[in-house]
C-alpha cells in the first residue's frame, strides 16, 4: 500500500517532527507551490489539477495528465519495496537488509553497486515514460532499522546519495521532492525541488489506529534536521499532518498553523485517499442525488431532474446514487458538496441509513425534498433535531410563518387536513403551520445539518400536469447545502456576453417546401437562413433521408449535393442525426427496436450503424476536404442509454440533444428548464439548451408560426439569473411552410439585436462537459480556477472585483443583475479579490473567443476569433491606444466603456497605455 512511512508505530516518539514556531517566517518564500498528495484508486485529477503539485500513486493513475499547468509527481520508495510492484521479482535476495515489520515492506541494502542503474531503468523510466515529471522519494531512512554500526550507516547514506544523483543525471528535468532524508541532505540537496516530513501538529499512530496530538517536546527534536535545508539550501518545505475526513474545521485550522510557520502544508487522512486541506483547499462541486430506481429506473424519469438546473446553477454536478446502493465508500467530506434527495413515500433501507447518518456525522450538508426517508424518532430524532408529533387534526391550516423564499413560482394553499409535519427544535423554520389544535408544524426547514421541504409545500402541480415552485429552489438548496460564496462556472456567458448557438437537426431535409418551385427544405434553409445570416451553424443530416440507400434514392443526388454546399460554409461546422433517426432509444437493441425508427428496407437497426456508419457517410461522401464531422445531435425521444452516449465518445464526436427546455409566458417555471447535461451509467449527455420548432408547433401540427415563442424561451432564462445561453435550434422542415420561416426570421432578428458571443454547437459543448469537471480551489484571498474550455466563472457582487494585478489568466468582467461575471483568458487562471473597483484597463466584452492573452505594465494584447464582424469593449481605456492587426482603431464612448467595432472576423488586438 503506498504511504509516507516516516513514523512507524515503534519508534513513533523517535520520529516525530519538531519545529521552532516563528523561526523561519522570515525565510518563507512568498508564492510557494500549492502542493496536494492523493493516493486512492481513483484519484480526482480536475481537483488535483488546482495544485502546482500533485503526489498520487502511479499504479492508480497509470499515466500523467499532461493539460493544464499541475506537475505530477509520482511515489516511489526508494528505502523499500513491497511484492505487488511489478519489478519486485527482479530484485535479488541479497540486496534486502530485512523486513519492516511495522509495514510489511523488505527494505533494500543501499550499499549494492548495481541499485542505482536498477533504480533508473526498472523503477523511474517507466514513470518517465508515463508522463510523470516529478518523484516523490519515499523510505529515505528505512535502512535505519538494520544499519547500526558508523561504518555500515556510511555505506548506506552513500549508496543513497549515488542513487538520487543517478536519478537526476539520468533525467535532469526530473523535480524531486525527498521524503525526510536528512542524513544525505549535505550531498543530494542540489537535486531536489523539495523536502517534505509529517506530523508537526497532528500524527497518526498506526498500531493504535487513532489521530494524535504531537507535543512540543517531539517538535524540538527536528530543529536543527531542518534548519540547513531553510537556511542554507533554501528548499521548500512541505509539512504533512493528519486529520479525520470529517473534521474539516480541524484541519483548516492545521493547515493555516502550518503555513504561518512558513511551511507547505497538506492536512488529510494517514494513508493520503481523501482530499485534504492545503495551500488550496477544493470546494467540492458533486453533490449525491438519491433516487428510488424501482420507482425511476432512470434519472430522467425521476422529480430529482427538476432540481438539476437549480443545481446547476449554483455550481452543482450530480452523481445519481440508487437508496439502494452501492453507495459512494469512504468519508464524503470534502469530496461532496451534498446530499439531496426527494424521498415522497420511500423509507431508506438500513445500509443506508447507516451511511447517511455517518455523512451527517461527518459534516456533510443533506437536503431532502418531499420526505425524509427515515422515521424521526429515537437517534434520528436526536441527529436531526426534529421531532414528529403526528398528522395535523381537520380543519383549514393557519400559516403562522413564511419565509421570503416561498410564493416563488405559486401561492401557498394551506391543506385542510391530514398533513403530518415536523416540529424543529435546533432550527430555523421556513414555512409553519398551526392547526385547530394549536400545534406548529414545520414543513420546511433550515437545520444544522441541511435542511429539507415537505410535500405539498414545495411544488404545485398544475391541471396541465405541469408544475410550479412553491420555494425558491435555488435559494433553498444554497442554504441548505450551506454552499460557500466562491466563483460558480457559467456556460451561459463568454466574455461578458451571452452566447449565442445555432444548431439544426436533419428531419425534413428533402421535404418539399410550400414555395414557389416546391424547392427541397434543405435548398430554402441554406440560402435563407445559413447563407443570409451568416452565424455559425452546427448541421446535421439523416443518412437515411439523404443517402441513396435510404429513403428517397431518387432524391439522393440533389439531397447529397445540396449536403455537400451547406457542409462547405465557412459558418457551418458537420454533425450527424443518425442513420434511421431512432425515436426511442431505450428500444434500441430489444425486440421492438424495429418499430422506432425510420423504416429503411432491409435495415435492422444497430447502435453501432447508427452512430459510426452515419459519422463515416457524412465524412466519406459529404464532408469538404479538411472538415468532419464534430457532432451527434440524438433523435427522437433524446434519452439515449450510457452505451450509446459511449459510441459517440469512441467515434471522436461530441454529443448533444434532449432535456426539453419549454419555458414560456404560458409555462413560467424553472421547472421547464432543463439542466446542462445529465452524467449518468460513467458517461456524460449535453443537453440541447433550448428546445426546436416541433415543441412550439404543438409536435407540427400548428401553429406553424409558434416557433416565435422561443423569444419567450430566450427572455424568461435570462432574468435576475441567467439560466441559459441563447439557442436557435431547427429541424429543416422549419423551411418548408412559410409561417415557420418567417418565425424563424423573426427569431433570428432577435438574437442579432442581442450582445452575444457567437459559437459552434461543438464550442458550447466542450463548454458545457467542461463544467462537469472545472475545479476551483480557495487560496488565501482568492480562488484558484482548473476550468478546461469554459470560460466564466460567476461571482456575486458581495464578494468584490477581480484584482486584475494579482490575478492570472483573468481578463476582466461584466455585470448582470447581482453578479458579476468573469472572464477567464485560459482554462488555468487565479482570481484574486479586491473590494474596490478596478482602475487599470480590462475586457469588459467581446463578441469572439478569446485567446493569447497576454499582459505587461502598460501594454495589453489578446486575440479574438468568431464567424462574424467583431465588435469589443474596454474599461479604464482612455488614455490608451488600440491597434486590430496594427490598424490604430476609433473608440464610442458608451457610458464608462470605449468600445471597438470591426469589419473582420479575427483580429490580434495590442493596447498601450500611458
Amino acid at each position: 500500500m503506498p504511504r509516507i512511512p516516516l513514523i512507524r508505530p515503534a519508534c513513533i516518539a523517535r520520529w516525530l517532527l519538531t519545529l521552532l514556531l516563528g523561526v523561519w517566517l522570515s525565510t518563507a518564500a512568498a508564492a510557494q507551490p500549492s502542493v496536494a498528495f492523493f493516493y486512492g484508486e481513483t484519484p480526482p485529477v480536475d481537483a488535483l489539477s488546482t495544485f502546482d503539485w500533485a503526489v498520487v500513486e502511479p499504479g492508480n493513475l497509470p499515466a500523467a495528465p499532461q493539460t493544464g499547468a499541475t506537475r505530477w509527481f509520482a511515489y516511489l520508495s526508494l528505502g523499500e519495496i513491497t511484492s505487488d510492484l511489478p519489478y519486485a521479482k527482479a530484485v535479488p535476495p541479497s540486496w534486502v537488509l530485512g523486513k519492516n515489520k511495522a509495514w510489511g515492506g523488505l527494505v533494500i541494502d543501499q550499499s549494492q553497486p548495481d541499485w542505482p542503474a536498477f533504480v533508473v531503468e526498472r523503477m523511474v523510466t517507466p514513470l518517465w515514460n508515463k508522463g510523470y515529471r516529478g518523484l516523490f522519494l519515499d523510505t529515505l531512512d528505512s535502512w535505519q532499522l538494520f544499519a547500526k554500526s558508523p561504518a555500515s550507516q556510511q555505506a548506506q547514506t552513500d549508496g543513497l546519495t549515488r542513487t538520487i544523483k543517478a536519478i537526476k543525471a539520468r533525467y535532469p528535468d526530473l523535480q524531486l521532492i525527498a521524503n525526510r532524508g536528512f542524513e544525505v541532505m549535505p550531498a543530494v540537496h542540489e537535486a531536489l525541488a523539495a523536502v517534505a516530513f509529517e506530523s508537526l501538529y497532528q500524527g497518526w499512530d498506526e498500531g493504535h489506529k487513532r489521530y494524535t496530538d504531537v507535543s512540543e517536546a517531539d517538535r524540538k527534536w527536528l530543529r536543527q534536521q531542518l534548519r540547513p535545508i531553510v537556511d542554507d539550501y533554501k528548499l521548500p518545505v512541505i509539512a504533512i499532518d493528519y486529520v479525520a475526513p470529517g473534521k474539516r474545521t480541524q484541519a483548516r485550522r492545521v493547515a493555516d498553523r502550518i503555513r504561518r510557520d512558513g511551511f507547505i502544508p497538506w492536512v488529510a487522512d494517514p494513508y493520503l485517499k481523501t482530499l485534504g486541506v492545503g495551500l488550496r483547499e477544493v470546494l467540492p462541486r458533486k453533490v449525491v442525488l438519491l433516487y428510488d430506481a424501482q420507482r425511476a429506473p432512470t434519472p430522467m424519469q425521476s422529480y430529482l431532474l427538476m432540481l438539476m438546473t437549480p443545481l446547476n446553477y449554483l455550481g452543482l454536478t450530480p452523481e445519481f446514487v440508487d437508496v439502494r446502493g452501492p453507495l459512494p465508500a469512504g468519508s464524503l467530506a470534502g469530496r461532496y458538496a451534498g446530499i439531496v434527495s426527494w424521498l415522497d413515500g420511500v423509507s431508506l433501507p438500513p445500509q443506508t441509513q447507516a451511511w447517511l447518518a455517518g455523512a451527517i456525522d461527518d459534516g456533510v450538508p443533506w437536503a431532502s425534498f418531499a420526505g425524509l426517508g427515515v422515521n424521526v424518532g429515537g437517534d434520528w430524532a436526536r441527529r436531526l433535531n426534529l421531532s414528529d408529533d403526528g398528522k395535523a387534526e381537520g380543519g383549514a391550516q393557519q400559516i403562522s410563518v413564511q419565509s421570503p423564499l416561498y410564493g416563488f413560482e405559486t401561492a401557498i394553499r394551506p391543506q385542510r387536513d391530514g398533513f403530518r409535519g415536523l416540529s424543529t427544535q435546533a432550527g430555523e423554520p421556513l414555512l409553519s403551520l398551526t392547526d385547530a389544535s394549536g400545534r406548529r408544524f414545520d414543513a420546511a426547514a433550515i437545520m444544522p445539518w441541511g435542511g429539507y421541504a415537505l410535500d405539498p409545500y414545495l411544488r404545485t402541480e398544475m391541471p396541465d400536469q405541469s408544475n410550479r415552485w412553491q420555494i425558491d429552489p435555488v435559494a433553498f438548496l444554497q442554504r441548505a447545502l450551506q454552499l460557500p460564496v466562491a466563483p460558480v462556472p457559467d456556460v451561459t456567458t463568454e466574455n461578458g456576453r451571452r452566447i449565442f448557438l445555432m444548431h439544426l437537426d436533419g428531419d425534413g431535409f428533402v421535404s418539399r417546401a410550400e414555395l414557389p418551385g416546391r424547392p427541397m427544405s434543405g435548398t430554402v434553409m441554406l440560402n435563407e437562413v445559413l447563407k443570409k445570416y451568416g452565424l455559425p451553424a452546427t448541421v446535421s443530416v439523416i443518412e437515411g433521408e439523404v443517402a441513396p440507400t435510404g429513403l428517397y434514392p431518387k432524391d439522393a443526388p440533389a439531397a447529397e449535393a445540396i449536403a455537400r454546399e451547406i457542409f462547405a460554409l465557412p459558418n457551418v461546422e458537420i454533425a450527424s442525426h443518425s442513420y434511421s433517426h431512432p425515436f426511442q432509444w431505450g428500444k434500441v437493441n430489444t425486440d421492438n427496436a424495429d418499430d422506432y425508427h425510420l423504416e429503411i428496407p432491409g435495415y435492422t437497426i444497430d447502435l453501432k450503424r447508427e452512430v459510426f456508419g452515419s459519422i463515416d457517410y457524412i465524412n466519406r461522401r459529404l464532408a469538404p476536404p479538411g472538415k468532419q464531422t464534430r457532432v451527434f445531435l440524438w433523435t427522437g425521444d433524446c434519452e439515449p442509454a450510457p452505451d450509446a452516449v459511449a459510441l459517440t465518445r469512441k467515434a471522436g464526436v461530441l454529443n448533444m440533444n434532449g432535456g426539453d427546455t419549454v419555458i414560456t409566458r404560458r409555462l413560467p417555471s424553472l421547472t421547464a428548464v432543463a439542466p446542462i447535461g445529465l452524467p449518468y451509467g460513467g458517461e456524460l449527455q449535453i443537453f440541447a439548451p433550448n428546445q426546436n420548432e416541433n415543441v412550439y408547433t404543438n409536435n407540427w401540427t400548428g401553429p406553424f408560426y409558434g416557433y416565435r415563442q422561443a423569444i419567450e424561451t430566450f427572455e424568461l432564462t435570462d432574468g435576475a439569473r441567467r439560466y441559459k445561453p441563447i439557442n436557435v435550434y431547427l429541424h429543416f422542415y422549419a423551411a418548408s411552410k412559410r409561417a415557420s420561416l418567417d418565425a424563424v426570421h423573426q427569431v433570428i432578428g432577435w438574437t442579432l439585436k442581442q450582445p452575444t458571443t457567437t459559437l459552434f454547437a461543438s464550442q458550447y459543448i466542450e463548454r458545457a462537459r467542461s463544467f462537469f469537471s472545472t475545479a476551483i480551489a480557495r487560496d488565501g484571498d482568492g480562488f484558484a480556477i482548473h476550468a478546461g474550455a469554459l470560460r466564466t466563472v460567476r461571482i456575486p457582487a458581495t464578494l468584490g472585483y477581480p484584482d486584475l494585478a494579482a490575478s492570472r489568466n483573468v481578463a476582466g468582467f461584466s455585470e448582470h443583475g447581482t453578479e458579476r461575471y468573469v472572464h477567464l483568458a485560459d482554462g488555468d487562471a487565479y482570481l484574486a479579490l479586491q473590494t474596490a473597483t478596478p482602475t487599470t484597463p480590462y475586457l469588459a466584452d467581446a463578441s469572439g473567443v478569446l485567446s493569447k492573452w497576454q499582459t505587461a505594465p502598460g501594454r495589453l494584447s489578446f486575440a479574438l476569433d468568431s464567424t462574424r464582424p467583431l465588435t469589443f469593449a474596454l474599461a479604464n481605456a482612455t488614455r490608451c491606444s488600440v491597434r486590430a492587426d496594427n490598424a490604430v482603431l476609433t473608440p464610442r464612448k458608451e457610458a464608462a466603456l470605449q468600445r471597438y467595432a470591426l469589419n473582420r472576423h479575427a483580429a490580434q488586438i495590442d493596447i498601450r497605455c500611458s
